[in-house]
């Protein structure tokens, strides 16, 4: 298929923000699209080029993009920064200065979908010396191929810049409608599979009856189940009793999948970190007594092999994203693994199961040690127990307690009543930085003030809430500048404009109502509590879920 079919998509879909409309254009284009193209059709009209899950990245920055279109254009580097900067778009900066190149080359070979997939994936295995120059050729020669258009978005589409509203919920929906199946068995198999291409494929050939056969695998990362928030202890005994109550440990989500002496380990937003935690892979390869399992955990950073005592979430972060010098940090921050559910086994799905049952499943194919072990749990319906236990687990330096319904399936993808975390501290937002700005004085070098921003549900868009400039130290200051510089996307003045890429856990004093921003709400006095290193834009709480918040704290 060629390109210029889907860049008019992109068109038509950048000009509008309502989510019918989006679903109507994309149905209708899904519904031409050829079988055997579907998976890479869905990825792109995500602006995505590869899974979440998958290892392969195309490490594609604006210096890199500069230098391909200087060596297309013939321009100069720095005429195309101040293009950049007054366009505020690399995308649209690359349209107008390749115009008349393109012209030239414009009837020598249509740019297909086919060519774009094979050059960005020999791109993205290239590493070493003169890797840079060749990724440069990969990209200059999908250029010259495109006409004006299909540069705006070939661009965006190589920079992950393409935010044009299309989330999970219009594709889904598109699916449904274009193929005339299901969209919840839609939604299922994606969670189940994660991967939305594949599932619009089988949607297509097989209808509902090949989306209900949707199962997962091991290697494949499934969508975690989600939980909701509680009051109090009170509050979640009287949702479902008795209760499994669990320590809520200060780490991150991890999915361990072993396929004989095959390890892959995912996080919550789906990612391989199976590299970058080498002694879990070991301990999961040694201490898991299945041929092939699924169970899910969470994995702590703590202060030393003879101390358990959690350690900041920042160095577990430091972990997630190290891909270089793995022993080094092996040994510099020490992990624990507290495993809590088994939801696949010997080949079979266990999610239909009641919790009580996957637990006693997992209790059983698990070997402890001293550094994987079994979360902590106690079952009652006593408030006055399940209060000790919560008051043991602050103690240990934990977030609080999870209160989880003994008689529940797993519902993957979900934020469903099957379980509830009891927090000591107002409930924190999940939001994501979409600009900033330079500081003053001493601070002048660093990025010193963020602009927060929440998920529109029902576009997907990022609409700002309020900024942040308190609970940083000074190192933090710069860590975070360091981490964003390469975001950076337009600079008026102090302001910057940011790729969104980064989400950080954010607490306050009060939820306002505000015209200044575009969610129509205003955090005041928001505070750092930590980057979430281990969630993508997609996990970013939506402003539904600040009204919901809203509301419980009026109520």
């Amino acid at each position: 298929m060629e390109f210029s079919k889907l860049a008019s998509v992109y068109q038509k879909l950048e000009r509008i923000s309502s989510r019918l409309e989006m679903t109507s254009i994309v149905s209708g284009f899904l519904d031409e699209v050829p079988d055997d193209e579907l998976p890479e059709v869905i990825m792109f009209l995500q602006g995505r080029v590869f899974p979440p899950w998958s290892e392969k990245e195309l490490g594609i920055g604006n210096r890199l993009m500069i230098k391909a279109i200087s060596r297309m254009s013939g321009l100069p580097e720095e005429r195309i920064e101040d293009r950049i900067r007054e366009r505020g778009d690399t995308g649209l900066a690359a349209e107008e200065l390749l115009v008349n190149k393109t012209q030239t080359t414009l009837f020598l070979e249509k740019l297909t979908l086919q060519k774009i997939s094979s050059n960005l994936n020999k791109l993205a295995g290239l590493m070493g010396k003169g890797a840079q120059d060749r990724k440069i050729s990969y990209i200059h020669e999908l250029l010259s191929f495109a006409t004006p258009l299909e540069i705006r978005y070939l661009v965006r589409l190589i920079l992950e810049e393409l935010r044009l509203g299309v989330g999970r919920g219009v594709v889904r929906d598109a699916i449904a409608k274009a193929f005339r199946v299901d969209a919840v068995l839609v939604d299922r198999a994606y969670s189940l599979t994660s991967d939305m291409g594949e599932v619009a494929r089988v949607a297509k050939r097989e209808g509902n009856t090949g989306l209900k056969q949707a199962e997962m695998r091991t290697g494949i990362p499934v969508e975690v189940m989600l939980a909701q928030k509680a009051n109090s202890i009170e509050d979640a005994l009287e949702k479902f009793s008795p209760a499994a109550f669990e320590i809520k440990y200060d780490g991150a989500r991890i999915q361990i999948h072993k396929e004989g002496n095959r390890i892959f380990l995912f996080t919550r937003r789906l990612e391989n970190v199976t590299n970058q935690f080498p002694e879990i892979a070991e301990y999961a390869r040694d201490q898991i007594g299945a041929k092939s399992a699924i169970v899910e955990g969470e994995v702590v950073a703590i202060e030393s092999r003879a101390n358990r005592r959690p350690r900041p979430f920042q160095d577990l972060s430091r972990r997630i994203k190290r891909k270089y010098n793995i022993k080094e940090m092996v040994e510099k921050i020490p992990v624990e693994v507290n495993l809590f559910d088994a939801i696949y086994l010997d080949g079979r799905s266990r999610i239909g199961l009641e919790f009580m049952k996957r637990r006693k499943l997992l209790e059983k194919i698990v070997s402890r040690t001293e550094f994987f072990r079994i979360s902590d749990e106690i079952v009652t319906s006593d408030p006055g127990e399940a209060g000790e236990f919560y008051q043991h687990a602050l103690k240990m330096g934990h977030e609080g307690v999870m209160a989880k319904n003994l008689d529940a399936p797993y519902q993957p993808g979900s934020r469903v009543g099957y379980m509830y975390k009891i927090k000591p501290i107002m409930e924190t937002l999940d939001l994501v930085l979409v600009g900033a700005t330079w500081g003053e004085g001493r601070r002048a070098k660093w990025l010193a003030s963020y602009l927060l921003a929440v998920i529109d549900p029902d576009s997907g868009r990022l609409l700002t809430i309020g900024r942040m400039g308190t609970g940083f130290t000074d190192e933090e200051f710069k860590d975070m500048t360091e981490l964003l510089k390469d975001n950076v996307l337009e600079q008026v003045g102090k302001e910057v404009k940011l790729k969104p890429s980064v989400v950080v856990e954010v607490a306050y004093e009060e939820i306002q109502r505000s015209p200044t921003y575009e969610s129509g709400y205003a955090l005041r006095f928001p505070r750092l509590v930590r980057i979430r290193e281990d969630k993508g834009i997609n996990d970013a709480d939506t402003l539904t879920r600040v009204e919901e918040i809203l509301e419980s704290i009026k109520g």
